[in-house]
């Protein structure tokens, strides 16, 4: 398995023009080394499968106004465990953050990242194709999936996407219609919530100005970005694979890249220039922006009008 992203230096050219991410880079790295030392300040419950990180910091490109976008998973796959012993492990983590001083914002009650993970839930064969399980639950596998890396028992995650990639492969279907590779059904529900939180971004925070248009703007900056590279990924796994375990397998290795990394892998090296240049600037802009000022520049604009066009058509159609 190939080194995470924490284990490894700044990938891309370590150019003056590229200076703002790989100084994120490192940041990131930072933080990952103190929430893992956090994490193993004392044993944890057994019942705890493994912790991960989603969000800014999960992509490196974490700054001191991002959140800390926790995913605590529990192993219940042949026990139950009760809402109260979830709680508390839940409870305990974020007293071990708050410990090492990492000075995060608690989730917001209601989100994706405010409880624990059931790993049961997330691979549960009955809810495939229903549009309408839990909503949580939803969200929290595609998060894990899309741009999560490991902060705890790595072994256990890797465990865990390679399930979620086998509860989403389909091949009866795809092979009777002579579809590419088993990830067709994958692909449309990373479309699916891709679409959700694009129509979201419209109504969000409609009372604030300030916050819809950041909001607004990361869903066509990193969000694109995190659903472009995915998609392409697995258009990847599919041309190089045809068996369904070795598809499998090749999709969860992309997985330990960061979403940058997996959608220039078959760029030219001034076509990443180009792609990374657009999305450093609309990355400083947002981390470092008067959060009193909803307006923002034509450079901003044109950033993301760029970084749209550089982006597969099926992210932005």
């Amino acid at each position: 398995m190939s080194p995470r992203p924490a284990q490894r230096s700044f990938p891309f050219s370590a150019t003056a023009e590229l200076s703002k991410l790989g100084d994120a880079w490192s940041m990131s790295r930072g933080t990952i080394e103190r929430l893992h030392r956090a994490c193993c300040s004392a044993p944890l419950s057994p019942q705890l499968a493994c912790v991960a990180i989603s969000g800014s910091l999960s992509r490196m490109e974490y700054h001191a106004a991002s959140d800390l976008d926790l995913l605590v998973v529990l192993d219940d796959r042949h026990t139950t465990i009760s809402q109260e012993s979830a709680s508390i492990l839940f409870r305990e983590i974020w007293q071990r953050i708050d410990t090492e001083g990492l000075d995060a914002a608690h989730p917001k009650p209601g989100g994706v990242f405010s409880q624990c993970v059931s790993w049961r839930a997330l691979t549960n064969p009955a809810v495939r194709g229903i549009v309408n399980e839990d909503m949580t639950t939803y969200g929290q596998r595609m998060q894990l999936l899309l741009d999560a890396q490991p902060v705890l028992n790595n072994h256990s995650f890797e465990e865990l996407q390679i399930d979620l990639l086998n509860w989403y492969a389909e091949t009866r279907v795809s092979g009777l219609f002579e579809e590419a590779g088993p990830f067709g059904w994958l692909s449309q529900d990373v479309q699916r919530y891709w679409r959700s939180i694009w129509s979201r971004a419209y109504w969000l925070h409609e009372d604030d100005a300030d916050k819809s248009m950041e909001v607004n703007v990361k869903l066509r900056s990193s969000r694109a970005v995190i659903v472009a590279a995915f998609l392409h990924a697995i258009d990847v796994a599919q041309n190089t694979e045809t068996d369904t375990t070795a598809a499998v397998s090749a999709l969860q290795q992309q997985l330990t890249g960061t979403p940058l990394e997996r959608l220039t892998s078959g760029l030219s090296a001034k076509e990443t220039s180009n792609l990374l240049g657009y999305y450093q600037t609309i990355w400083h802009y947002l981390s470092e922006r008067n959060v009193a000022d909803s307006s923002f520049s034509e450079e901003i604009k044109n950033a993301l009008t760029a970084l749209g066009e550089a982006l597969p058509n099926s992210v932005n159609s």
